[in-house]
């Protein structure tokens, strides 16, 4: 086994003070004086043209989304570092690495995260203190320490959407906190999608590491959204990088924050940017956001490819899988764990290898550059965030919300329901995201229950259009899924036993009538429905919506958000005190 990097004595070897990391950052961005290159022309050189750094164009066109005019816009954040690496990348705009020579071998290290979900500062699971950028930079700082020139930072995507930090400020948190942490390379994940087009274009403008995209295009040019593969050289080792986006971002994240663009299949996209990089390289390594299982196809298709670094599974891999020849690792979630995959390279490739995770845990000193930066950020939510709004006498259940009826999933649909005068309410699970326990509830729940930029939209359905949605919802039972309804106005009930798309057996109206059993769903009859516009437009595979009558909203143009009105109502209904009524039921054998 190749020898382990023993963390414990780093931290006194590597003892840098301040200002240390904040100019690794500029080296970053062309890795250790070499820079990510796509042959021939400087990366986002479009981008680079119209990136401009002055304080006011940290994002003011976000304000709106912010409960109650909140706007997280720091003037400080979008710091000079960033110029200086795009000055880098022009500077060395005519590098391409060298392939080895025969008899060469080299040792390098690529370090690796997944679904990082803007989890900037640390958390709690099961009693344990785990993850926090500036625990997991240490680590990162100790490696590039202790193997100068020969690392490789590199990211899975879904990264800088999920934490309240992150979403209030449309991922500019997360995208800067990165940049001084001396990220290399990361590739988008469906989570970023969350945000607009542009949104998703300025993080990239903003970022001191590279972005990548390789299946991305813009369909009506056939151009890539993106640069597509990476050439970089790591301790004399030439690589080369792509990176894969899931091809169902479309209908993971709000179809309009993907529209004009066209997410091709993974494979054959690799297979044609593999033959681009594997003649001129002696690694070729897909970082990846697709899933374990997808990642096993596609080592399986693309020989190709030395390395996958996989994210979007959400897997724990404590060491690499191989398949059909190939290393895959992923990192779990959240900045848990830094993956390390230590690799020994000849002209041929890769000749011996050890992989592993590393837990970020309380004990791993916290890198001082990246907590300052956290704190900045984190010092202009904590107020708002903070400040108690109502009371809940009773847990809010999510735990659960993807496969049966939750009390808070209630909540939600009732609420919509009601704000917009519709006759039943529908909301996907995967919109729900974490419960709230019994007490005080505060804005910052709120925004953690539900940390998207949904608008209630109003829809008339047919019965039909109904039921063909309840069996959507149900569809992948007992698998949980974020295309689980909670529901208001109506009951229903389905046989997981029956086949797909014949699982729902009865479904009730409740809200034309006072009659305690309501009454059956006619399937030509209109009833006007409230949704989130995400399902309006067809997300989580709800095409049934497509080009119905709108009578409230609209399913494109934005509107009130959903948080903003749950949190009117806890402010207004407090204490509240929801059950679970029976609305949804299982019928088993």
């Amino acid at each position: 086994m190749l020898p382990r990097l023993v963390l414990k004595d780093q931290w006194a070897a590597t003892a840098y003070n301040t200002s240390n990391i904040r100019s690794r950052v500029t080296q970053s961005c062309h890795l250790h004086q070499l820079p990510p290159r796509i042959r021939g022309k400087p990366l986002l050189s479009d981008a680079f043209n119209s990136v401009k750094f002055e304080a006011e164009n940290v994002g003011s066109h976000a304000a709106s989304r912010f409960h109650g005019g909140l706007c997280f816009v720091h003037t400080r954040l979008l710091r000079h570092r960033q110029a200086l690496c795009l000055l880098a990348s022009i500077v060395f705009i005519s590098f391409v690495p060298a392939a080895m020579a025969s008899g060469e071998v080299q040792e390098i290290i690529l370090l690796h995260t997944n679904d990082l979900h803007g989890y900037l500062l640390p958390f709690v699971v099961d009693g344990e203190t785990r993850g926090g950028f500036a625990r997991l930079a240490s680590v990162v700082r100790a490696y590039r320490h202790e193997y100068p020139d020969q690392v490789l930072w590199l990211d899975a995507g879904d990264a800088w959407h999920g934490s309240n930090l992150a979403n209030f400020t449309v991922g500019r948190s997360v995208v800067d906190v990165l940049n001084v942490a001396g990220l290399d390379i990361m590739v988008l994940g469906n989570h970023e999608f969350n945000f607009t087009q542009q949104d998703v274009l300025d993080r990239v403008s903003e970022a001191a590491f590279t972005v990548l995209a390789g299946n991305v295009v813009v369909a009506e040019t056939g151009g890539t959204f993106l640069p597509v593969p990476t050439l970089v050289d790591v301790g004399g080792v030439a690589v080369g990088i792509l990176g894969l986006v899931s091809p169902d971002t479309p209908t993971l994240s709000h179809p309009r924050n993907s529209e004009g663009l066209e997410f091709l299949d993974p494979i054959v996209a690799a297979r044609s940017l593999a033959a681009q990089l594997a003649n001129d390289v002696d690694l070729v390594i897909a970082v990846t956001h697709i899933g374990l299982e997808y990642d096993r196809l596609l080592a399986e298709a693309v020989p190709e490819i030395d390395v996958i670094v996989s994210g979007h599974s959400h897997t724990q891999l404590d060491e690499p899988e191989v398949v059909a020849g190939t290393l895959i690792v992923q990192a779990f979630e959240w900045g848990k764990y830094l993956g390390v995959l230590h690799l020994v390279v000849d002209a041929e490739g890769i000749v011996d290898y050890d992989g592993y995770l590393v837990p970020i845990t309380a004990e791993i000193p916290e890198e001082p550059a990246v907590a300052a930066a956290i704190a900045e950020w984190q010092a202009h939510l904590d107020a708002r965030l903070n400040a108690a709004i109502g009371e809940t006498l009773v847990d809010l259940d999510a735990d659960a919300v993807r496969i049966r009826e939750s009390n808070l999933g209630n909540v939600m649909a009732d609420l919509m329901r009601e704000h917009i005068g519709a006759d039943i309410a529908f909301i996907n699970s995967g919109a729900i995201r974490r419960s709230i326990p019994a007490g005080p509830i505060t804005f910052g729940d709120i925004y953690e229950v539900h940390p998207f930029h949904n608008t209630i939209v109003g829809l008339e359905l047919t019965g039909e259009q109904i039921l063909a949605a309840l069996e959507n919802s149900v569809l992948h039972y007992p698998e949980t899924s974020g295309r689980f309804l909670q529901v208001s106005g109506l009951s229903y009930a389905f046989d997981p036993n029956k086949p797909p798309g014949e699982r729902v057996i009865s479904v009730r109206i409740h809200s034309a009538t006072d009659h305690p059993d309501g009454e059956p769903l006619r399937l030509d009859r209109v009833y006007r429905v409230a949704l989130p516009d995400f399902i309006a437009v067809g997300g989580d595979d709800y095409d049934m919506f497509a080009d119905s009558p709108v009578f409230f909203g609209s399913p494109t143009e934005g509107g009130a958000y959903l948080w903003d009105i749950l949190a009117s109502y806890i402010e207004l209904a407090s204490p509240i005190k929801p059950e679970v009524e029976g609305r949804i039921q299982i019928i088993a054998d």
